[in-house]
């Protein structure tokens, strides 16, 4: 892709469209550690494994 032949609203939009991925790339990178590291948190506050589980892969009787 030639940026040079970009107009200024085209050249604002394809920035847009890379730091709205760079950012989808970065959740993909951060949450499941993120999210074994609050599962733990709640486990070890008390918290049920089977409530995480059922909150992250919904209820056993959902519609899919």
């Amino acid at each position: 892709m030639d940026l040079t032949t970009l107009t200024d609203e085209q050249l604002a939009e394809h920035l847009n469209a890379v730091l709205a991925e760079q950012e989808r790339r970065q959740r993909l990178a951060a949450v499941p550690q993120q999210l074994a590291t609050m599962a733990a948190q709640y486990v070890a506050d008390g918290g049920s494994r089977e409530v995480i589980i059922e909150a992250v892969t919904g209820a056993p009787d959902a519609p899919a």
